[in-house]
């Protein structure tokens, strides 16, 4: 996960965490969902890979 932009403050009054993941990046699913996101479904075709092949977009989320 990435956070940047984000003053200290900001980042004490978070209450939810989002992250989405192509879909055969099972490694990475696999992570956030030991630690306690949840899968919120699947969104179809919805990341162009360098290829040029579209992939199905997990979003994953984490209430803090």
């Amino acid at each position: 996960m990435i956070i940047r932009g984000y003053e200290e403050k900001d980042i004490k009054e978070m209450t939810t965490i989002w992250n989405e993941v192509v879909e055969s990046n099972i490694h990475a699913r696999h992570l956030y969902e030991r630690i306690g996101f949840t899968q919120l479904g699947v969104i179809p075709n919805g990341f162009r890979m360098k290829d040029g092949h579209y992939e199905n977009i997990c979003p994953y989320y984490i209430e803090l």
